[in-house]
């Protein structure tokens, strides 16, 4: 079973040994963990039959898939803790309670599900009995009737997640905020439930940020500006990201790659630069507990800092401007003709190995995820479109992040 090197390699080496342990004593099977150098010796040995299990980047797997057979299984899973919101206009005579909003049309969006919206309607039908569910496709569909007066709406509904306070992410109104600038001031959030419900996913994103004075409050205003890439490699940190902005008909000026999704950070701290790209992640409970707030790549720079005002001040600095389209998470495969009684072995054990606090950690520390899902290789169509409309192959990112490990390599040869 290997690993690809996307995080400490001590860590990876031991928490998979832990997995690996395991395995052996609850099924029965003979299980090595490794962490080799390279994506590409993970792909390779895949297709000489070396490793049969992998657990590789979404990008890693449709070229294992392409050139060798390997077969997708499962699919990381991320949690999410979100709140449920209720917004209301800020114009007078407009409700701020939610005993104003009895008969009222309130923006339901469906992404708001399970657990979430249980808690959202016991609260609106215990204090605003008669109101009236007007569905609409999302958080910042809901916010958009809610601001132009659809259909009588008086009020919407949204998911909400701690961010940073002049972030353009977290709820439909800041989302609604980057093409339609005023919505901020235009709307207030009444109501928060007392809870966050636990939402889990199976892709995260990239992102745009900016420094909130730097006069760029969309992603026009990066015309012509100086931007950083995370790395040529990075799927949430540059190729997703590009698409974005081509999307957008931006033409950037000077670009550079800043070596890394924190580098990228600090360079639009720092003025270097207008904006850049990085990974965005939605905060943990983790985040919220330990003052950091947030889970995107700002979280690799404030955690480090010693008070709560300096990692406040820095989140009020550098904005998250925009989300690229979704990334889907890393992939447990196999290699092409694995037994599939053996491999339902493995997945049972895993499973049960999931199931328990110690298996937890080990999982977080290996793939930052809460759980593994079955996924077929169909699952990754629209991805493998996605990267296509960017231009690049999933060959030539392989290649790409060949090239820079090997780099990083030659670099600590030639250290002292």
């Amino acid at each position: 079973m290997l690993f690809v090197p996307s995080v400490e390699q001590g860590t990876l080496v031991r928490r998979g040994d832990e997995l690996a342990r395991f395995v052996r004593a609850d099924s029965g099977l003979t299980l090595r963990s490794q962490v080799p150098t390279s994506y590409a010796a993970v792909i390779e040995a895949l297709g000489a039959g070396q490793a049969d299990v992998a657990w590789i980047p979404a990008f890693a797997y449709v070229l294992a898939n392409a050139r060798y057979g390997a077969e997708a299984r499962l699919q990381v899973v991320r949690s999410v803790d979100r709140y449920g919101v209720v917004i209301t206009r800020t114009a007078p005579g407009e409700p701020t309670r939610l005993e104003n909003l009895v008969d009222a049309k309130i923006a339901f969006p469906s992404t708001i599900r399970g657990r979430l919206r249980a808690m959202l309607v016991e609260l609106l039908d215990e204090a605003a009995p008669g109101w009236v569910e007007v569905p609409v496709a999302d958080d910042r569909e809901a916010v958009w009737a809610l601001v132009e007066r659809r259909d009588g709406v008086v009020a919407a509904a949204s998911r909400h997640v701690v961010t940073g306070p002049n972030d353009l992410v977290g709820d439909g109104r800041r989302e609604l905020e980057h093409d339609r600038p005023g919505t901020l001031v235009e709307t207030r959030i009444i109501r928060r439930t007392d809870q966050a419900a636990p939402e889990l996913s199976k892709v995260y994103y990239g992102c745009v940020m900016t420094r909130s004075d730097s006069g760029v409050n969309r992603l026009a205003d990066l015309a012509g500006q100086p931007f950083a890439f995370s790395d040529e490699t990075s799927t949430s940190g540059h190729i997703f990201a590009r698409a974005l902005l081509q999307r957008g008909g931006v033409e950037l000026g000077r670009v550079l790659f800043a070596g890394g999704h924190p580098n990228a950070v600090q360079a639009v701290a720092d003025g270097k630069v207008a904006g850049a790209a990085a990974f965005y992640s939605p905060p943990s409970p983790a985040n919220e507990r330990d003052g950091t707030r947030v889970g995107d790549a700002r979280f690799l720079i404030v955690k480090n800092m010693a008070t709560q005002e300096e990692r406040d001040a820095f989140l009020a600095t550098v904005r998250v401007l925009a989300l690229t389209d979704p990334i889907p998470n890393d992939v447990c495969c196999v290699r092409r003709g694995f037994p599939e009684t053996t491999w339902q072995r493995f997945e049972a054990s895993l499973q049960r190995f999931l199931a328990t606090p110690d298996g937890q950690g080990a999982y977080y520390d290996l793939v930052a995820g809460v759980a593994a899902e079955p996924c077929v290789d169909a699952d990754f169509d629209d991805f493998r479109d996605a990267l296509k409309r960017t231009g690049v192959s999933a060959s030539k990112l392989l290649e790409a992040a060949e090239a820079n490990l090997e780099r990083k390599r030659a670099a600590g040869r030639s250290g002292p």
